[in-house]
């Protein structure tokens, strides 16, 4: 790879962002070897996806959080007696 290259590392990283926050799953990332330095001209646009990255961890993390606040509550209320038996039976179905 050359310097040339990060043009395409950028929109990858960009659009794993993207699928990340609308619920999908990036593939894994395998980073580059060979891509040599980070042209000054990118910069700017690298730390945007920085933040972006920043910014998608915080709201996984926080989707978390509230995932693991619903599960507690959830398990925190009592079954009512007799729940593990059917109440109604379709006789027509």
């Amino acid at each position: 790879m050359s310097p040339d290259s990060w043009p395409g590392i950028l929109d990858r990283l960009e659009a794993d962002i993207a699928l990340a926050v609308s619920g999908g799953f990036p593939p894994p990332w395998e980073p580059p070897v060979d891509a040599g330095p980070l042209p000054a001209g990118l910069l700017p646009r690298a730390r945007q996806v920085l933040e972006a990255q920043a910014d998608a961890l915080d709201m996984v993390a926080a989707m978390k959080h509230d995932a693991g606040t619903h599960l507690a509550a959830l398990a925190a209320v009592s079954p009512a007696p007799g729940s593990s038996r059917p109440l109604l039976l379709d006789v027509r179905g």
